[in-house]
């Protein structure tokens, strides 16, 4: 409030100086006034003009929120894991399925000498269905890094490198030919052994988990069984279902065997 009044106060101040001014110099008071007027207009005009040049421009926190999200949020990541690979993600649900049916058949079974064995194979079957998930996982890497993209047209180039480089006279450029063959040559090779291994990935999560299926299926068979005959007379032979869960425990030694030849590659 104040510093509005001492604008007006000059103004007023100015008017009355060019009034008197007029008055001295033996103007009539008719025109001495319109005198006093304008020189205080003037001053007005020149201290609006004056403000409005210097006032300082408003800054970006006092302006209002336009509720607009922040791009810095609307592009963070979510938390959500991401998915694997189709081909991956079959066996993934076969293998859960498997191991849900066995836990199921485990609840049903009557047979105080066949539930400890159901048991035991539930939850293995379980185990073996979760660790399929890090094989899952090593397939979405190697389809990240690439391996997928044709590693024939890679050698192709290398054919066409080393063809250029014997095709000049030795010295740098020849020998940057000839690194540059190299290099794609590996690249090449990286790239085909990678493919390999993914595909191997693949082929052993279909055969644990084709394994998987079938240990639930000697559990379903089990349970028929008992159910058929006089379960404290015939004891529950259990030869199928350990050969199907070391068929599976065969299956994950090879999936960290390949896992490691991964990480060796890579």
């Amino acid at each position: 409030m104040g510093s509005r009044l001492l604008p007006t106060a000059a103004v007023a101040l100015f008017a009355v100086a060019g009034s008197v001014t007029a008055l001295l110099a033996g103007a009539p008071t008719a025109t001495a006034l319109p005198v006093g007027a304008g020189v205080g207009g003037l001053v007005w005009a020149a201290h609006t003009l004056t403000h409005r040049l210097t006032r300082p421009a408003p800054s970006a926190s006092g302006r209002p929120a336009t509720g607009r999200t922040d791009s810095q949020d609307a592009d963070r990541p979510t938390d959500a894991s991401p998915e694997p690979p189709a081909d991956a993600a079959r066996w993934l649900t076969r293998a859960a399925a498997a191991a849900d049916r066995l836990e199921h058949q485990c609840r049903q079974s009557p047979s105080a000498s066949l539930w400890p064995a159901l048991a035991t194979a539930a939850t293995s079957v379980r185990a073996a269905a979760d660790r399929l998930t890090a094989a899952a996982e090593a397939v979405r890497v190697i389809d990240t890094s690439g391996a997928p993209a044709d590693h024939r047209v890679l050698y192709g180039e290398q054919e066409h490198l080393e063809e250029e480089a014997l095709a000049l006279p030795d010295g740098p450029l020849r020998r940057a030919k000839q690194d540059a063959a190299r290099a794609t040559g590996e690249r090449a090779a990286t790239l085909k052994r990678l493919a390999e291994l993914r595909q191997l990935l693949i082929t052993t999560m279909e055969a644990t988990a084709l394994r998987l299926e079938a240990a639930a299926e000697r559990g379903a068979m089990l349970l028929s069984l008992q159910a058929a005959t006089d379960a404290s007379a015939v004891p529950p032979d259990l030869t199928a279902l350990d050969h199907e869960l070391d068929a599976v425990q065969a299956g994950l030694d090879t999936l960290d065997e390949i896992t490691r030849s991964l990480h060796g590659t890579a």
